[in-house]
């Protein structure tokens, strides 16, 4: 097997005795280069599921990956260098990754890459607006809250309050929790009103 050279000993000797085979077939389908096989054991060496946690050898086997076109990949890279995990933090780099996965239709990604367009880079609000749109027409409850601040405070976008109100519906029936906190607000202050 060309892959043992890769898997560090103990690591090896602990898949072999508990008989867990499926992490060293990764492995061994990651050496023979399948994009998909790299992705899951960077992942697993990432997380340190079912083997040793490496998070620098994680980033190795995740840059294979998204060398390869995989987006999960492209994804996991984004938030390796945001968040310095196995490697210094990198906005350039994170920005780079990001935007692969974010353009390829990864909602996490595209929800993340807004996050930077807005908080990090915010010189081109529209831009956020942009992905936060994708990731929410996704399904992203986050991202539908955040268009609605957007809408509400003219970010990247022109400021209309009815549109806004329409996202924090939204967000609010995807299940973002302040969505359906502000909601009920409003309701309530509609209710004190008419009873003045």
């Amino acid at each position: 097997m060309k892959l043992l050279h890769l898997i560090p000993l103990p690591a090896a000797l602990l898949l072999c005795s508990c008989g867990i085979n499926s992490t060293a077939q990764i492995a061994a389908k990651a050496a023979d280069g399948d994009s998909d096989a790299c992705y899951e054991y960077g992942h697993n060496l990432l997380t340190g599921r079912r083997i040793p946690q490496n998070k620098e050898r994680a980033l190795h086997w995740l840059l294979i990956a998204a060398d390869k076109g995989n987006i999960r990949a492209a994804a996991a890279l984004g938030a390796c260098y945001a968040r310095g995990i196995g490697t210094p933090p990198n906005t350039e780099l994170a920005r780079r990754w990001y935007t692969i996965a974010a353009d390829a239709g990864h909602p996490h990604a595209q929800m993340e890459l807004a996050k930077h367009y807005l908080n990090v880079d915010p010189k081109d609000p529209a831009e956020a607006v942009t992905y936060l749109r994708y990731a929410a027409m996704d399904g992203s409850a986050d991202a539908a809250f955040l268009m609605s601040i957007c809408f509400s405070q003219g970010i990247g976008v022109p400021q209309h309050q009815k549109i806004a109100l329409g996202w924090l519906v939204n967000a609010a029936e995807l299940g973002n929790d302040l969505a359906c906190q502000i909601l009920k607000d409003l309701a309530n202050d509609q209710q004190n009103d008419k009873k003045s």
